[in-house]
């Protein structure tokens, strides 16, 4: 019976792959056998080095740029997009900054994945095969795990939950699948710099999660093993959901 894990003769596409998550997915990617193009907005290049793979530099926000890539790279197999932003503001009296700060998360958690999207599915579609991962955040799911979350974060992960299942639908009857991952506390310097009063007991498994930990599920998604699961956004949280 043939590894339906294994990413030999894959074609993926990681965006974000610059960030913690990011650079983690790509590296157990590249451990399966998959054949990479990793972007970011810095061309992730030393990893590139390290992984054989092809760096370049993107705005997912800008739609013409993430076309120009996806035609450049030609026919790919998956795409995982673990790109995202968050950073904190006084939303009940931030006047125009935490407005920039709204637009500009929405722009990179909702407007870049639906970019994405729109470049790699229809020829996915046309195929007849593909996969599709997005990052939501455990703060789609209960606003995050403690009051300090940014409230444009939430709305941000939320939304982009909702459009996995709705690019699902979407997909479904042509055979490409949609999928998330929605990691809880991972020990990554986006987290460690928004200073949030984090501390372990209050998770059920005692600690946060790696990268890693989130980089292997995704690889599962963007696999031929996941061809019957679409529409799901997996829980990656350490046992979060029944706290």
């Amino acid at each position: 019976m043939k590894n339906l894990f294994d990413l030999r003769g894959e074609r993926i596409l990681i965006t974000g792959a610059g960030g913690a998550i990011g650079g983690a997915t790509a590296r157990v990617c590249a451990a399966l056998g998959a054949e990479l193009f990793i972007a970011d907005l810095k061309a992730p290049t030393e990893l590139a080095g390290e992984l054989k793979a092809r760096a370049a530099a993107l705005d997912n926000t800008k739609r013409k740029d993430v076309n120009a890539l996806v035609e450049d790279i030609g026919p790919i197999d998956a795409l995982i997009d673990t790109s995202g932003y968050y950073v904190k503001g006084d939303w009940l009296d931030g006047g125009d900054e935490w407005e920039q700060l709204f637009e500009r998360t929405m722009a990179i958690n909702v407007k870049g994945p639906i970019n994405l999207v729109r470049a790699v599915l229809p020829a996915m579609m046309k195929r007849g095969s593909g996969r599709i991962v997005l990052t939501s955040s455990m703060a789609a799911r209960n606003a995050g795990s403690t009051l300090a979350v940014e409230p444009a974060y939430a709305a941000s992960k939320g939304g982009l939950s909702a459009l996995v299942r709705y690019f699902a639908r979407q997909a479904a009857a042509s055979g490409v699948v949609v999928n998330g991952v929605a990691p809880g506390p991972i020990l990554t310097p986006l987290l460690v710099s928004a200073n949030q009063p984090f501390t372990v007991d209050q998770y059920p498994m005692k600690r946060l999660g790696q990268p890693d930990e989130i980089g292997w599920p995704a690889a599962f998604l963007a696999s031929r093993g996941a061809s019957f699961t679409t529409g799901a956004v997996l829980d990656v949280n350490g046992g979060m959901c029944f706290s």
